[in-house]
Parts: C-alpha cells; sequence; structure tokens
C-alpha cells in the first residue's frame, strides 16, 4: 500500500468515525476537506467510495436532494467494466432516493437497469429487491391490485433464497399492499412474519415500516388506541435512526386518526411536524398527503384562510408531480419489460438454488466429517480412539487375503504410572501428546495409530507381515528413547515395549488382539523397552 493510498484510507475511517459518533457535519466537513485535495484520491474506484459514503452523511443530514446529485455523480463514473458492481450498488441506493421523494419515472428505469445488471453479476438478491420496489411504485399510484399481484410474483423468488433483508422487505411489501386492499388480517399475518427477523436482525427501518403498517391495519379492524401506540413506538425508531421518511409518515398517520377522533390540538401539532419534515428533505408526495390532510383539519375547526392556503399549496404540488397520470403512462411498458425479465429471473433463481443446495450439502458433509472426527479421535492426542478401532478393525480382517497381508502393533509406555505420581497427570498428559505425534510422524499414510487405552497405543499395519511389522515397531522403539522428552521430566528416560501380531484368516479382532498382548506380555516380563511377536507363526 503506497503512502497516497494509506492516507486516504485513513481519512475514509476518520468520517466513518464520525458519522458512527452522530455527528454527521463534521464527517462533511471531512469529505469537503479530501475533496479539495484530490491528491488523495487518484483512481475512480477511490472516488466512487468517497461519494458513495458522502451520501450516507448527507441522507443522515435529511438533504434528499444532495443524496441524489452525490450518488448521480457517484454513477457516472461507473461507465467502466471493471465498476459494474460499484454500479448495480449505486442504482439501488439512487433509486431508493428517487422513490422516496416522489421522483418515480427515474426510479423505475434505475430499477429496472437495476433488474438487468443483478441478473447479469448474479446478484439475485439486489434484483429481487428492484423487482419488489417496482411494485412498490404501483401503489404510490394507487394500483393496489397490480402492485399485490407483482409482490406475489416476487414472492416466488424469494421462497429458496430469501436473505434476511429480503425475506423481510417482501413481507412488508405485501403487509402495505394488503393494507391497502382492506385485508387487514393478512396484512398482520406478513407482519408478523416480518417482525421476527427484524427484531433478530435489528433493522431499524423496517422496524418502523413494519410499526406504521401495522398500525393502519390495526385502525381498520377499529383498534384506535393498538394503532397510536404502534405509532408511537415507530416514530421513537425512525427518530433513534434519523429515518426521515418514517418520522413524516408516522406523524401524518398520527394526524389523521387525532383529526378523525377531534383531538384537533394534536392533530394540528403532527401534520406541522410531518409537513416541515417533507419540506426539510424535499418529499414532495408525502408533503402534498400533509398539506391536504392540514386543509382538511382547518376545515373541520373553522379555519377557513388556512385550509384554503394549505389546499393551494398542495394543488400546485400535485400539478408538478402529476404521479398518476405518469405511472399509469408507463404501466405497459413496465409490465412488458418486466414480462421479458421474468424467465431469465426463473433461470437465474434456478441457478443460484443449485448453487444454495451445493453449498448447503457441502456445510452438511463438514459438519458431519466434524462430527465423524468427534467420535472417532481421541481429544487428548489426535489419534484414532477405540470406538474406530471398533468400527473399522472387522473389515479390514474381513478383507484380509494371502497376496496382502495384514498386522498390527500393541505398545505400551514403561513405568508410566511412575511419571504421573512423580511429576503429576498434566506431565503424564503431556508425554501422552509427545508419542501420539512420533507414531503419526513414523507411520505411514495406510496405517492407523489409535489409542488404546490409557498408555496403551495400537497401530494397524496394511500390506505388511510379521517381520516387517517388527522393524516398525523397533523404529517407533528407538525414536521413543532418543526423543526429547519435555523438561517437566527432568531427564528421566522413556521407553515403550512392543508386541506384534499378524493377522490370520479365522481371526476375530479379540484373537487378533489377544495374540499382539501376550507379545506385549512377554516384552514387559523382558525386561521392557524391546519388541515381541507373536509365537507359532501359521499361515
Amino acid at each position: 500500500m503506497n503512502e497516497i493510498e494509506h492516507s486516504f484510507n485513513q481519512e475514509m475511517q476518520h468520517i466513518k468515525a464520525a458519522l458512527l459518533q452522530g455527528t454527521p457535519l463534521q464527517a462533511l466537513e471531512l469529505i469537503d476537506e479530501m475533496s479539495a485535495s484530490t491528491y488523495l484520491f487518484t483512481t475512480p474506484k477511490q472516488r466512487i467510495e468517497l461519494l458513495s459514503l458522502k451520501s450516507k452523511v448527507e441522507d443522515r443530514l435529511g438533504q434528499s436532494s444532495a443524496v441524489i446529485a452525490t450518488l448521480n455523480e457517484a454513477l457516472s463514473l461507473t461507465q467502466d467494466p471493471h465498476f459494474t458492481s460499484d454500479r448495480l450498488q449505486l442504482l439501488h441506493l439512487l433509486s431508493d432516493q428517487l422513490y422516496t421523494s416522489g421522483h418515480y419515472r427515474e426510479a423505475i428505469q434505475y430499477w429496472l437497469e437495476c433488474i438487468e445488471l443483478g441478473l447479469e453479476l448474479g446478484d439475485i438478491t439486489t434484483a429481487i429487491l428492484a423487482f419488489i420496489s417496482i411494485g412498490g411504485i404501483f401503489n404510490a399510484a394507487d394500483e393496489h391490485q397490480q402492485a399485490y399481484a407483482l409482490h406475489q410474483q416476487v414472492f416466488k423468488y424469494c421462497t429458496h433464497l430469501a436473505t434476511p433483508k429480503v425475506y423481510c422487505t417482501i413481507r412488508l411489501y405485501l403487509a402495505a399492499d394488503a393494507m391497502w386492499l382492506r385485508q387487514p388480517a393478512a396484512a398482520l399475518l406478513y407482519l408478523d412474519e416480518a417482525d421476527l427477523v427484524i427484531k433478530q436482525h435489528h433493522f431499524i427501518n423496517d422496524q418502523v415500516e413494519s410499526h406504521l403498517w401495522r398500525a393502519q391495519s390495526l385502525l381498520q379492524l377499529n383498534r384506535q388506541a393498538e394503532s397510536i401506540a404502534h405509532l408511537n413506538q415507530g416514530l421513537a425508531a425512525a427518530n433513534s435512526n434519523h429515518y426521515a421518511w418514517g418520522q413524516l409518515q408516522c406523524h401524518l398517520q398520527l394526524g389523521l386518526i387525532y383529526s378523525d377522533s377531534g383531538r384537533y390540538c394534536e392533530a394540528e401539532a403532527a401534520l406541522l411536524e410531518a409537513q416541515a419534515i417533507a419540506q426539510d428533505n424535499k418529499l414532495n408526495r408525502l408533503l402534498c398527503d400533509s398539506l391536504n390532510a392540514l386543509s382538511a383539519l382547518y376545515e373541520k375547526t373553522a379555519q377557513a384562510k388556512q385550509a384554503l392556503l394549505c389546499l393551494q399549496a398542495a394543488h400546485s404540488l400535485e400539478r408538478q408531480l402529476s404521479k398518476t397520470a405518469a405511472i399509469l403512462e408507463l404501466e405497459p411498458h413496465i409490465l412488458k419489460q418486466l414480462a421479458k425479465l421474468e424467465v431469465r429471473f426463473n433461470l437465474a433463481v434456478s441457478q443460484q438454488e443449485n448453487l444454495q443446495l451445493r453449498a448447503d450439502h457441502a456445510r452438511q458433509t463438514q459438519q458431519l466429517n466434524r462430527l465423524n472426527t468427534e467420535v472417532f479421535q481421541d481429544t487428548l492426542t489426535g489419534l484414532a480412539n477405540r470406538r474406530w478401532l471398533d468400527k473399522h478393525l472387522p473389515a479390514k480382517l474381513l478383507k484380509l487375503n494371502e497376496q496382502e497381508p495384514f498386522s498390527i502393533l500393541l505398545l505400551d509406555l514403561d513405568h508410566f504410572k511412575a511419571v504421573n505420581d512423580d511429576f503429576s497427570h498434566l506431565v503424564g498428559d503431556e508425554v501422552l501428546r509427545h508419542l501420539g505425534e512420533i507414531l503419526q510422524q513414523l507411520c505411514r499414510e495406510a496405517d492407523t495409530p489409535v489409542r488404546f487405552g490409557g498408555e496403551e497405543f495400537l497401530i494397524t499395519l496394511q500390506g505388511l507381515s510379521l517381520f516387517a511389522a517388527a522393524k516398525v515397531a523397533e523404529r517407533i522403539r528407538t525414536q521413543v528413547l532418543q526423543h526429547a522428552w519435555p523438561a517437566a521430566l527432568k531427564g528421566r528416560t522413556i521407553t515403550l515395549s512392543a508386541g506384534v501380531a499378524q493377522a490370520r484368516h479365522q481371526d476375530s479382532p479379540a484373537s487378533l488382539i489377544e495374540r499382539a498382548d501376550q507379545a506385549l506380555y512377554r516384552a514387559k516380563n523382558l525386561g521392557r523397552n524391546r519388541v515381541e511377536l507373536q509365537q507359532g507363526i501359521q499361515p
């Protein structure tokens, strides 16, 4: 990493820290300082990274117009094919901002590009989120049935691929659809499902929207007190996360409920707050809704002048937005584009499902291997354990033939009890670990060293006759005698005795081990630190 890149990364960390500490103005000042010092970011990649961070800071400050301008500037730097992934994420962020600000035409255009690019890059999650969002624009145009149909269609894509974010988002949109179609019971079911994941992953903005749609659904069921409680909870969450759209919507809905309940002072305060947030954040669609609600409130309270002023301002905004006509005009084009993408969507989803199934299979195999390791491995030495021997030795004897002999070694550390008594069991364990390492180093890949019990070990030797196995045992005995044992032994010599046996056709595991044990017993009786072979060798 060169000095310029290091400096750039340091400055970015300072900006992120300021944002995390709740000082977005300081973060914006640092960004402006960096922007003035062009030597700090000489690559388009760095510029894109800085502009993306700047858009987050501006969003925190409620500067929606600035956010759109910043994201557009960043997007203009992503024409090169090397930046397609960056372009996809910027398209998604920009579309969300345009939608929230009421720029539905541009939002649709970018979301359609988002779907195509997401499918091209294999980013199904972003493509699905864009598809869901296009359905949300139909809701904004009061085309609730069409929105519901689109969301039901995309719901099929989410069944097996849902990340936590997608899982919540599709259910929140379906809940909104059901609420607009006056199906409050269905809306509440979708929200119950979403809330489990929202709480688990702390999706604060999703939590705000859940409270909002739940409140309106409860209101349709004439449960006004519960509705107000959820709006206040949603407002608290929106305030904590500086979520302007959520703050505005909660104030607006509270104002409407208070107005209908005759609580006019509370209604006016809530609606004026909604109006102020909408104006500060250039949320013109919601500003129009707030002005209409204020006009209706002032008419109820016989404040004709204020009512007229609010109504005139709302009508002026309506003419600027012309949102319903714009969406209805685009509807055939949007549906045609989505229909063209459906085949690609189905193919991409199938491929993603296959990848996920393979990944799940790999995880399951890995887990099974881990469990097998835990079941068949001695935790102290890392060698195979007695359970492994009980499972595999019978099969090895069944495959026994004259062309490939099979032998075992039975090894026992000499005077090991004295090691434990004189130096402690911890030192004894360290000796056993060292012996495990020696056996692993001296054994071939076809051999399996086993901790048979306590200080006793067994080695299966595939393809070795009795005398060849005895040579292996002698190498192990010599290595143990010459090994540099832990200093805690204070120079104590460690030796082992070994018994060797070759399998016969009539052998069972017990009879084979018995002959090796008899040989080991002789080695012990003959003075230890030696290798003895089974007696009475027969073919």
